[in-house]
């Protein structure tokens, strides 16, 4: 690895105090961080003892494995004690929350932190009886609040998603109530009672966890107090996906004598506001006269080219980003014009260009739910299946496909512990789940299925039954029953719809090939690629992203806008992205200019 020494990266390594870094697609900014770690490592012993050390954050496991791993390899030995590389949930769980979570109305045992939505759902409901039929609500006072039609808030506002914010006010997930269907005081006291639920029986979320370590940070300051001698340098990459509470967290540090606090990231690459991200917050501190400030504008990934047309996106008074020592093939981007029936076609030319220039690392991306049932079938607008066994199977067979054998094995692990022992209560669940990863023996039976999971070329009928008799042959285990097939779904004969393929429903189902994964924008995000095809949906409606958000803009980007930037800054070399078809060549070339190649298949 070659650090660079350009002004911008020099700045950042000489900068200390409180700082704000905002760096574009493909700088080096990892490579920074590392750099950095490695002067900060000798640098914390001298000036604050031997026993103080570095904290590194960012968000997600995949980021903060890359800083590690490449750290490692660079200097030949790991960041190690007393220094420490985690996310950032973990670390305010694993020195706030967890170990002081007594303090919160003499709470003893510690927590289970859930962000699985489903099984804080799960965890909830309860049931009850009356005149001898059985009914299906969520544990008391919880069950009671209703909306002004005089039906459930459960219903309409599922547990798993309310959310608290930094002033402790409720919504769910982020939104406030329509008040002309629910009286706001009703809804607050039906989330005051979900979330009194969550503390009393220890099932708490990551944002719930937040929320009470500021709680506790600003109950008990000594903790704080601590928390910054024991680390003193405190640097958070991909910072732009902090939420309020995150924010207001590490202000209270600051407040309680925390010296050296860094905030890495680029705010127009926020994916997470369904996780109350506010990318805005890091936007002001850059600007914020006391927070210093600094840029890194040199694109070491991609192409001008594809830099020229994500920064559509970007607002014009934003410094241009700039293409560095990157070869340029000078391959035009690609636009092409889909329909329902050509998808085929255009993944298949996609591909070809691939192999043609020997491109390697290459991602078909996807944003709205339709268009990516239709790439690859995850999910179908059918479920002829009673339970959801046989749809966790496709979804393992899926991500072995993809070569994600790691992931495929998780899922397959926590199913078969599942079907082991139905009844197990969620705690008792992760502990097992966390014994038997250790186990090699069970590991390696899991990996041999993974080859004998049927092939998805048959009737649905004959994959049951295949899916059936590989589980007995394999691990001796019964799962007739949860192939039962439904009696009745609309606009179907189930005698026909069992004869039909699951290649038709649930196989991938734009390509021939399995060189080409087909991911969404999240699973992407901070990847590098060779070339990459991004279908822009028809509509853009509901979560979908369609051309239409594809603007510059003179404030700072939406979601959807943000969510195309990422995801036409992963290519170095070839950026191709597919268009409705009713898209007229002239709207194209006013839109992206005439560097464009316009494709109709």
């Amino acid at each position: 690895m070659i650090f660079d020494n350009s002004e911008e990266s020099t700045a950042y390594l000489n900068a200390r105090g409180k700082v704000v870094l905002n760096a574009c697609p493909g700088s080096g900014k990892t490579t920074c961080i590392i750099r950095k770690l490695s002067l900060l490592e000798a640098e914390c012993k001298n000036k604050y003892g031997e026993h103080t050390g570095i904290v590194c954050l960012s968000f997600t496991n995949v980021a903060k494995n890359e800083i590690l791993q490449r750290y490692r390899k660079v200097y030949g030995y790991n960041f190690r004690y007393p220094n420490h590389v985690s996310t950032i949930d973990s670390f305010i769980n694993q020195y706030i929350t967890l170990p002081y979570y007594n303090l919160i109305d003499n709470k003893f045992e510690r927590p289970n932190i859930i962000d699985q939505a489903n099984i804080i759902d799960r965890l909830i409901a309860t049931t009850f009886e009356s005149e001898g039929k059985v009914y299906e609500t969520i544990a008391s006072p919880a069950n009671r609040y209703k909306n002004k039609q005089g039906k459930p808030l459960y219903r309409s506002y599922a547990p798993s998603t309310i959310c608290i914010d930094v002033k402790g006010n409720f919504s769910f997930n982020g939104k406030i109530p329509d008040p002309k269907t629910v009286d706001l005081a009703e809804f607050n006291k039906y989330a005051t009672a979900v979330f009194a639920w969550k503390k009393k029986n220890g099932f708490i979320t990551s944002l719930d966890s937040a929320y009470l370590a500021l709680q506790l940070l600003n109950n008990y300051p000594q903790i704080g107090i601590w928390l910054v001698t024991r680390f003193p340098y405190i640097i958070i990459d991909e910072a732009q996906d902090n939420s309020e509470i995150q924010h207001a967290i590490f202000d209270k540090l600051l407040d309680l004598g925390l010296k050296n606090l860094e905030l890495i990231g680029d705010p127009y690459q926020s994916l997470y506001e369904w996780r109350d991200a506010k990318p805005q917050l890091f936007a002001n501190k850059y600007t914020s006269s006391s927070w210093t400030g600094l840029l890194l504008t040199d694109n070491r990934r991609s192409v001008q080219r594809i830099i020229n047309f994500f920064s559509i996106i970007r607002c014009a008074t934003d410094v241009p980003i700039s293409s560095m020592n990157v070869e340029d093939r000078n391959l035009a981007i690609l636009v092409y014009r889909y329909t329902d029936h050509n998808m085929k076609l255009i993944v298949g030319d996609f591909e070809t260009r691939c192999i043609n220039h020997q491109f390697l690392e290459n991602h078909i991306v996807v944003r709205g739910k339709k268009l990516l049932h239709k790439m690859i079938g995850e999910g179908s607008e059918i479920a002829p299946w009673k339970d959801t066994f046989p749809y966790r199977i496709l979804a393992v067979k899926h991500l072995f496909e993809l070569n994600s054998v790691k992931d495929a094995i998780n899922e397959l692990r926590k199913l078969f512990l599942n079907m082991l022992h139905p009844g197990m209560k969620y705690p008792e669940m992760q502990i097992l789940i966390r014994e038997v990863k250790e186990d090699v023996a069970i590991n390696a039976r899991l990996y041999e299925y993974l080859y004998k999971i049927p092939p998805t070329n048959q009737s649905l009928l004959n994959w049951s039954t295949a899916c059936i008799q590989s589980m007995n042959d394999h691990f001796g285990i019964d799962v007739t029953d949860f192939f039962i097939f439904k009696k009745l779904i609309k606009g179907f004969k189930m005698v026909d719809l069992k004869n039909e393929l699951v290649d038709s429903y649930f196989n991938k189902a734009a390509t021939n090939s399995q060189n080409i994964p087909v991911s969404t924008i999240h699973q992407i995000k901070g990847a590098t690629l060779d070339a990459l095809l991004y279908f822009l949906d028809e509509t853009g409606a509901g979560e979908s992203v369609g051309l239409n958000s594809f603007v510059s803009t003179t404030s700072f980007p939406n979601e959807k806008q943000r969510m195309i930037y990422v995801a036409c800054s992963r290519p170095k070399q070839l950026l191709a992205i597919g268009v409705p078809s009713k898209t007229t060549e002239k709207e194209l070339r006013t839109k992206f200019g005439n560097e464009i190649e316009i494709l109709t298949l």
